[in-house]
């Protein structure tokens, strides 16, 4: 009698310690549904602390995540993911966090990262009919890494993926064709030229990343300074021609160098946005299509 009254109370305490984490699972979810996303991450965080099944918490940590790139906290979400391991590739929800982990690298500016993801998820699971999810990620990334080559190869896959009747496949493609002809891809800047363009002509490393007035006010800045200092060491004022002009010289000379990388870095990020707007629009008219 005293082993049955023992097993159930052991009984009735493993079920109310199951109730109690279900219930606490269910206010996350309830806090996250209506958008409270920094409440529903320390819920989250709370459960994965106190859990113990790998797969249960491997499934907080994802909804944790969720949480942070709502919040558009893209480090603090991949942090989140850092420490899940799957130990079965084919686990549906090895599909999930290998998408998010992606996309945050992506959103996170690191495209490099979310094309080597993506690898990843593509070597290591065996269910390559999910993989069209991910080609919209891997797309843009290539954008950002300029392989226009490789990023017009997946979006034709992506095309083919969507089994459209071969009319429709075929205007598709020859979309797609367009859409990476050379006339059409963003004209990337070289960082690199800019500078050594204001390295050589002051203010000519402006003119060539798109700014002609800034680059033309640098160069008679710069040509002004030069020339004041020029003028006071000729007269003899060799302390302020010395520290006052050639001092003034090296800050505007140097300044324009970096302010060419940043300009140019600026035009291509401006045109990089428009393209991908672009892609954007076609990958969801695609979708909308089927």
């Amino acid at each position: 009698m005293q082993y049955i009254i023992k097993f159930f109370f052991s009984f009735i305490f493993l079920c109310g310690i199951s109730l109690i984490s279900n219930s606490a699972v269910l206010k996350a979810d309830s806090l996250y549904a209506s958008g409270n996303y920094f409440e529903a991450s320390i819920e989250f965080e709370r459960q994965i602390f106190q859990g113990n099944a790998e797969n249960d918490i491997n499934r907080l940590r994802y909804k944790k995540a969720l949480c942070y790139r709502n919040m558009k906290d893209f480090g603090r979400a991949l942090n989140a993911l850092q420490p899940t391991y799957f130990s079965n590739p084919n686990d549906s929800l090895y599909r999930f966090v290998c998408y998010e982990q992606a996309l945050c690298y992506y959103l996170n500016n690191e495209p490099a990262r979310a094309l080597w993801k993506i690898d990843e998820y593509l070597h290591r699971s065996s269910d390559s009919t999910n993989f069209s999810v991910f080609l919209p990620i891997k797309i843009l990334s290539l954008h950002e890494t300029y392989k226009w080559n490789e990023a017009k190869q997946s979006f034709i896959e992506f095309i083919e993926l969507q089994q459209f009747g071969l009319e429709k496949e075929t205007a598709l493609k020859l979309l797609a064709a367009e859409l990476y002809s050379k006339k059409n891809r963003p004209r990337i800047k070289s960082l690199k030229a800019a500078k050594t363009w204001s390295r050589f002509i002051p203010g000519s490393g402006q003119i060539y990343a798109g700014k002609s007035g800034e680059g033309i006010t640098n160069f008679l800045i710069n040509a002004s300074v030069l020339t004041f200092a020029g003028f006071q060491v000729y007269n003899g004022f060799y302390i302020t021609g010395y520290l006052v002009g050639l001092g003034f010289f090296n800050k505007t000379y140097h300044g324009g160098m970096k302010r060419a990388e940043v300009i140019a870095s600026q035009k291509n990020k401006q045109h990089m946005v428009e393209f991908n707007r672009e892609v954007n629009q076609e990958i969801i008219s695609i979708i909308d299509s089927k």
